[in-house]
């Protein structure tokens, strides 16, 4: 078991590496990350509530520490134990645990919905101060991890009452299309008719209008979409009331991690928001170029299911859901940095969070050059000017440089911190004999590292500071 070194910092996030776990079950170790809530007291009066997770190995891709301290920060949570576990086989694994699907996936589910209920709950209760629960107890997944916790939740409300899944496989059939399908031959959908639902269920379901675009009958609506939609209309109709169900159907969201990570905080909220608070706004970065009509959504539903769970998100702006660990709610103070960068730290929105900037720009900077040819990233505006090839490396060149800055400031180097001369970087840079997409691969890289860096950092790191710089 590997525990960060900064677990004495009791204001501090705690992510543990355990690696203790082996399943005699599914014959294998089996590798959990365990988020600890800032202030973790494993001697609490009061056990912690938990959060399980498939697909833990996406945890970064998520974006989910980030977003966790944001949330902590902002006083949306109350404190939980997250236990992300690490997937294996996961299309063997995965699915529901009763029957596998008409290909045969899903063949060790049984297994895994086992080692659950047998191995993985005990180490977890002996190992951290988590609660036994089940109305404090959460199981969460995406695709077919989603799939895995509603399934295991609708049969063992007495270890979990609450399930959330993020863009859930309840397509999962016991016949293929062309073999005669009906949409009695959805397994999760005959699962649930098969008994009433628990008196202390709730579900958290979403969808992304980008999902898929697979439509199995030709109705206009997404096959991800209308099994979910079906599948809350079973539930109220085996006894769940409407309330206790959320659906969040994300316009322009698609079927990866980085719309899951942009919706986390309202999945977060729901599970273990703070009383008195609202669910953060889930913002997406939508390409509204490849949306078509989305098929008529609010008609569509008062068709097709029942009235109530009327989350949705809209058509939104350019803009991402703030998911990092900067402070967004001031800036620097004049004395705390060279006033000659002070253009550029007024040109970050008062109020807003930095890294959200830094996260939404590679995705403005494809929009405005990346449907340029190879000539037209060699224009420059006049003679013995850059060349936007040569902007753009010069900017990439730039980051790396003030990260490395940034890291040794955090890590407290009072050592001075040497300067550039950049009409010396950008002509050594053969910017002009690379292909634009490789150059803005290479941007996608650092600012990628960059995040990370700046996500890796302590609180008190944001208060250090370096030896002045003399020069850019």
């Amino acid at each position: 078991m590997y525990l960060s070194t900064d677990s004495e910092r009791t204001s501090a996030l705690q992510i543990v590496r355990d690696t203790g776990l082996e399943s005699k079950l599914l014959g294998r170790p089996v590798v959990l990350d365990v988020v600890l809530p800032p202030g973790y007291d494993p001697a609490a009066p009061t056990r912690y509530p938990v959060l399980y997770l498939n697909d833990g190995q996406d945890l970064r891709r998520l974006r989910l520490p980030a977003t966790l301290r944001l949330l902590y920060r902002q006083r949306q949570l109350g404190p939980f134990v997250l236990v992300a576990i690490h997937a294996h086989q996961r299309i063997q694994e995965y699915g529901t645990a009763a029957q596998p699907d008409y290909l045969g996936r899903g063949s060790r589910a049984s297994q895994y919905t086992e080692f659950v209920l047998h191995e993985l709950l005990a180490h977890v209760r002996q190992h951290y101060h988590v609660t036994s629960d089940p109305n404090q107890t959460v199981v969460a997944g995406f695709s077919l991890g989603g799939l895995t916790a509603f399934d295991f939740v609708w049969h063992h409300p007495d270890v979990a009452t609450r399930a959330g899944a993020f863009s859930g496989s309840f397509w999962w059939r016991r016949r293929a299309i062309e073999d005669g399908y009906t949409d009695a031959d959805r397994i999760m959908h005959r699962l649930v008719r098969a008994r009433a639902a628990h008196l202390d269920h709730r579900f958290w379901l979403q969808t992304g209008t980008l999902d898929e675009t697979n439509d199995r009958n030709h109705n206009g609506i997404i096959d991800s979409i209308e099994d979910t939609l079906d599948l809350m209309a079973v539930l109220v109709r085996q006894g769940l009331p409407d309330a206790r169900i959320r659906y969040v159907e994300a316009v322009g969201g698609r079927h990866n991690q980085n719309t899951w990570g942009h919706l986390m905080p309202d999945f977060l909220h729901w599970a273990f928001g703070t009383l008195g608070t609202r669910p953060p706004l889930p913002v997406l970065q939508v390409d509204k170029t490849q949306l078509t009509s989305p098929w008529n959504i609010r008609q569509r539903l008062n068709r097709r299911r029942h009235l109530g769970s009327k989350f949705f998100s809209q058509y939104l702006a350019a803009s991402v859901l703030p998911v990092s660990s900067m402070s967004s709610s001031h800036r620097p103070a004049a004395g705390q940095y060279n006033a000659y960068y002070d253009t550029y730290i007024r040109l970050v929105p008062e109020g807003s969070d930095p890294l959200m900037q830094l996260q939404l720009q590679p995705q403005e900077l494809r929009r405005l050059v990346g449907s340029l040819t190879n000539e037209q990233a060699h224009f420059a505006y006049a003679s013995g000017k850059w060349t936007i090839k040569e902007m753009l490396v010069h900017v990439i060149d730039t980051e790396r440089i003030f990260a490395y800055r940034a890291l040794r400031i955090a890590r407290g180097d009072q050592q001075p911190l040497a300067g550039f001369d950049q009409d010396e970087y950008v002509p050594n840079s053969g910017a002009n004999e690379r292909s634009l997409e490789s150059i803005l691969k290479e941007y996608d890289a650092v600012r990628a590292a960059t995040l990370s860096l700046f996500e890796s950092f302590q609180p008190a790191a944001y208060d250090r500071m370096g030896s002045q710089v003399d020069s850019l």
